[in-house]
């Protein structure tokens, strides 16, 4: 039995990677802001990316590997304050970095963006070596934060693997924060609401559940060390590209409700199209993902049937 560390620990992601580590029988540690009701399944301690005396709070607690998932923008919130998002996840993140790079180098899974850091891509599926050049702020700071990784990774002996995560989503993914377009339109269409899509609905994206994604984050925390001149980079997606009049289609089908849908103009950060390539990770561990269809179809069908659409 291990014991692992969560940053962020009670956001979407983070509570599904907790579960998946406690069902494998490991010890999960949360490092939120504040408790939440997570925390009375797991272990607690206050973490706040703005706060880096709370860092020792993460030392203290003496993991085997550390899930860096914290983060306090997505990539609407980053476009309208980017100062705040330097200020808060990447000045906190490397502060992080450096104090368990000097006292606790354990392995540690940063989760950067697949779907924001290569920008524009010059090929399908997109391969981890293939450059970074976001268009949008939230791409900006997370490619940033990968750049630090690798530094502190090239010269201090901390194990940062980089896990480049592509669209989650599930059925318990909270429509407050306005991100994962696969949740919110199934919830929307459940409920009869309206949908607005910006642009017209041809953007393509990788999207993958959220229990895929965990199980992938903990593949690569349970990987060997990469041999020095290595980067333990890694794709997690489902290498599939859908688009939204695709998704909007394939959730409409499973729920036999139509969903009434408007369109604006479309964002100057949103890219046409984003699919990771996940070879990589494919190769270098035994996890494979569930098909993009299956997992809408058990997520629209728990929707619908346990009310739970909040």
């Amino acid at each position: 039995m291990a014991r692992y560390l969560i940053t962020g620990g009670t956001g979407f992601v983070g509570r599904s990677l907790a579960r998946i580590l406690q069902a494998a029988g490991d010890e999960v540690i949360l490092a939120t802001r504040g408790r939440h009701q997570d925390g009375d399944l797991h272990h607690w301690i206050e973490y706040d990316l703005r706060d880096r005396s709370t860092i020792a709070n993460i030392i203290e607690a003496r993991p085997d590997g550390v899930f860096h998932l914290a983060w306090s923008t997505t990539p609407g919130s980053a476009e309208s304050d980017p100062a705040s998002d330097v200020q808060i996840n990447l000045a906190g993140t490397l502060a992080l970095f450096q104090e368990l790079s000097k006292s606790m180098p354990v392995p540690v899974v940063f989760v950067s963006s697949g779907g924001t850091v290569y920008g524009v891509a010059d090929t399908l599926p997109i391969p981890e070596e293939h450059p970074l050049r976001p268009i949008g702020i939230y791409g900006i700071t997370k490619a940033t934060a990968e750049q630090y990784a690798q530094n502190f990774r090239a010269r201090t002996n901390l194990d940062i693997r980089i896990a480049r995560l592509s669209n989650p989503f599930g059925a318990y993914q909270s429509a407050a924060k306005l991100q994962g377009a696969a949740s919110i339109f199934t919830r929307k269409i459940i409920h009869r609401e309206p949908i607005t899509i910006w642009g017209d609905g041809s953007i393509v994206r990788d999207y993958i559940d959220v229990d895929d994604a965990s199980s992938a984050l903990v593949a690569i925390m349970r990987m060997a060390p990469a041999p020095q001149g290595i980067k333990p980079i890694y794709n997690v997606g489902s290498g599939e590209g859908l688009s939204l009049r695709k998704l909007l289609e394939t959730i409409s089908q499973v729920s036999s409700i139509l969903p009434t849908v408007n369109y604006t103009s479309q964002r100057s950060f949103d890219i046409p199209e984003n699919v990771l390539s996940i070879d990589r990770i494919c190769r270098d561990s035994d996890w494979r993902p569930r098909s993009v269809r299956q997992a809408l179809e058990d997520m629209t069908i728990t929707m619908l049937r346990s009310g739970n659409v909040e």
